[in-house]
């Protein structure tokens, strides 16, 4: 995979693409949170990137052409605005952080030629795709695969501190009309259980909603990503 830097609207953004052929759908695909702290949740991290960086794995085994998109300051990636811990810890899911990942996601596709887009989240990531979806009018579908869908519940459910700074996928309005969902949950995650997703799933028909009973939340979605990904892209072509 290629690796380069995009323009966002106020940030830059590491990214890695690979170009296979495959028509006019580009897979957008996002990451988790990473390791915004250390010291057990004492200290602030002072490199938010992923050490196991599952959605770019996914990424790579794709056969149609994809974007891995950044955050801000992942990556080592340094601009302005400055990279103040804030945009990992509890702005993670900001206005900001979200604007800036979906004008580069636009600007890409557009520089590209690409008309639609799918979006894939992992974890935090999820959480991300279903925020810039509606910033994205290029979007055809989304796929959340062990994502954190109601942060404020999810702080709650582990006792973390609120993400005051952030934007919460369970609050917003629906996606726009014609946006098709998908929704991964690992029936023996415990990161992001279910009740982390709950109240948005609530709004979602019950056959977007795929429990892997055996899965937890890094085993065992590199094996289900293929046959998903075949069934999505079936259902997008159909209904384009």
């Amino acid at each position: 995979m290629e690796s380069l830097t995009l323009p966002g609207a106020g940030f830059e953004h590491r990214a890695f693409t690979a170009n296979h052929a495959g028509g006019d759908l580009l897979v957008v695909f996002i990451d988790g949170d990473g390791t915004p702290w250390t010291f057990h949740g004492s200290r602030v991290a002072s490199d938010p990137t992923p050490r196991a960086p599952l959605a770019l794995k996914l990424a790579a085994e794709t056969p149609y052409p994809v974007l891995y998109l950044g955050r801000p300051c992942y990556f080592k990636v340094q601009g302005e605005p400055p990279c103040f811990a804030s945009y990992w810890t509890d702005e993670r899911y900001s206005q900001a952080v979200v604007g800036s990942m979906a004008s580069a996601t636009a600007t890409y596709a557009a520089d590209h030629g690409f008309k639609r887009i799918l979006m894939v989240g992992y974890s935090g990531g999820g959480t991300l795709a279903m925020l810039m979806t509606p910033h994205v009018t290029m979007t055809v579908g989304v796929i959340t695969i062990a994502a954190n869908l109601d942060p404020d519940t999810w702080t709650r459910l582990h006792r973390y501190l609120p993400l005051t700074g952030s934007l919460n996928p369970s609050t917003q309005p629906a996606l726009p009309k014609g946006v098709q969902e998908w929704h991964l949950i690992g029936g023996r995650d415990t990161r992001v259980p279910y009740e982390a997703a709950q109240r948005y799933l609530q709004r979602v028909p019950p056959d977007r909603v795929r429990r892997y009973a055996g899965f937890d939340h890094v085993c065992c979605w590199e094996a289900a990503w293929p046959p998903l990904l075949r069934e999505v892209r079936a259902v997008l072509d159909v209904s384009e």
